[in-house]
């Protein structure tokens, strides 16, 4: 293979793999910030935020985010069980900002777990995540700030 012919393929081959990551990051399940109200006490999230249509049926989202004007962090409001629990998602490590993997929280910047409740179940932070007090009616979830 000449040398030119090297390069070319080696630069097709870099090009195709930019375009798959990029494709398959696409296709993955992006963060849904919610629409809320807030008041001076709590924050009001319609339950309706939790569904989204796909191939024509309706499906449920396990969590919702809602991070107010101003706020550094978002909040993660998680649904399990007909239950919700809200945790703000600051590392009390170092404060990162923490992602969802699947049933848990993970720091990406030094691997602290949590659960969706906001207990630590692994280091090395030494506390659990920040949690506000929820409350539901038939139409929306509160969550109280104050």
């Amino acid at each position: 293979m000449e040398r030119r012919d090297f390069l070319v393929t080696g630069c097709q081959a870099g090009l195709g793999l930019c375009l798959t990551a990029l494709l398959g990051e696409s296709c993955g399940t992006a963060a849904y910030f919610a629409q809320m109200t807030v008041e001076t006490d709590k924050i009001s999230v319609r339950k309706s935020e939790f569904q989204y249509l796909k191939k024509e049926a309706i499906q449920e989202r396990s969590y919702v985010f809602v991070k107010p004007a101003g706020a550094a962090f978002p909040i993660c409001l998680y649904k399990k069980d007909n239950q919700y629990t809200a945790c703000l998602m600051k590392c009390t490590h170092k404060g990162c900002e923490v992602e969802v993997q699947g049933s848990r929280y993970v720091c990406p910047c030094h691997g602290s777990e949590f659960s969706t409740a906001g207990a630590l179940l692994e280091g090395p932070a030494e506390r659990p995540l920040k949690t506000f007090k929820t409350t539901e009616d038939e139409n929306a979830v509160y969550i109280w700030v104050a």
